[in-house]
């Protein structure tokens, strides 16, 4: 489920079923152009809209969150789910809130090759699959 008026139109029915928050978050890092700051921005809305279609029916996606790496805020989580992902690029050092356990699933998505079509596909496949292994672990316990 995505974070938009249509499909938030059934929420309430949808509500017990949806488990696992979403939530993209950008880092904007000096040394990118305007342009670079833009695909990538792009990329990492792409992948975590890639990973919900996957898992749709547990998982809502969030609004991505936008930071300055300079004036970064500690992240936090809506606290009515399960499970919270926590997408991200690879050497992004993201700062959760005090009191958050280590129940946040942190995934890092590289930012290399970023324009490759098949490397896109290996990376919301790898990436949808740690949330599976998520669930089945806490299930598991």
């Amino acid at each position: 489920m995505q974070w938009n008026m249509n499909e938030f139109e059934n929420w309430e029915e949808l509500r017990t079923f949806v488990d696992t928050a979403l939530l993209p978050l950008y880092l904007y890092r000096p040394g990118f152009s305007v342009e670079e700051h833009v695909l990538r921005m792009n990329y990492l809305l792409n992948v975590a809209a890639a990973i919900e279609q996957r898992l749709k029916g547990r998982v809502l996606l969030f609004p991505i969150s936008y930071q300055f790496a300079e004036e970064q805020l500690a992240q936090t989580i809506p606290e009515s789910f399960g499970y919270h992902v926590l997408l991200h690029f690879r050497g992004d050092r993201i700062r959760l809130a005090e009191g958050i356990d280590s129940g946040v699933l942190m995934l890092p998505v590289g930012d290399e090759d970023l324009d490759s079509s098949l490397r896109f596909e290996v990376t919301v496949d790898v990436l949808y699959k740690e949330v599976i292994r998520l669930w089945q672990q806490k299930r598991d316990q």
